[in-house]
């Protein structure tokens, strides 16, 4: 036990059952930072993002799912795309069915943020599918064509340039 490495390997598993305890927390400001912690095992230990992927996307796919915090949507959002940039399109599996129709779903939000991290999703997205998810993401594209083309005509300068 005097080995940091075990100590560290020990408490990352107990931060990760808070953080999915606190994801589904009655308060949505506790959901929401609980998400963003989420996130943020990217930046402290970047190497176990893939060991728990499968936990990690379960968990913040189901926080975009939040009927009653856009905020929380929004953080869950964010923390996708730290994710996914540790991933590759075998490492996501079958949740990338489920992630591209809920990110599609933010792309004509009235709310500046949501939208434009949807975008960045979906363009994360967009460049890990390689073989498997090829044809589903280019009909995935095609049913958002529209809106796609909207988006470079957005109202908000900062967000069409996404």
């Amino acid at each position: 036990m005097t080995d940091p490495m075990l100590r560290e390997k020990k408490l990352l598993k107990i931060v990760l059952r808070i953080l999915e305890e606190r994801s589904q927390d009655r308060n949505s400001i506790v959901r929401q930072m609980a998400v963003r912690g989420l996130g943020n095992i990217v930046n402290g230990a970047p190497v176990k993002v893939k060991k728990y992927k499968k936990f990690l996307l379960d968990i913040l796919i189901g926080a975009l799912h939040d009927v009653f915090s856009s905020e929380v949507i929004g953080e869950s959002m964010k923390a996708l795309a730290k994710v996914l940039k540790e991933l590759k399109e075998k490492d996501i599996g079958s949740s990338f069915k489920d992630l591209t129709e809920q990110i599609r779903a933010y792309f004509d939000d009235e709310n500046d943020g949501l939208r434009s991290v949807a975008f960045v999703l979906f363009g994360i997205l967009a460049q890990l599918t390689k073989k498997k998810w090829k044809a589903y993401f280019a009909e995935q594209v095609r049913k958002s064509w529209v809106i796609l083309l909207l988006h470079l005509q957005d109202p908000s300068p900062e967000f069409s340039m996404v």
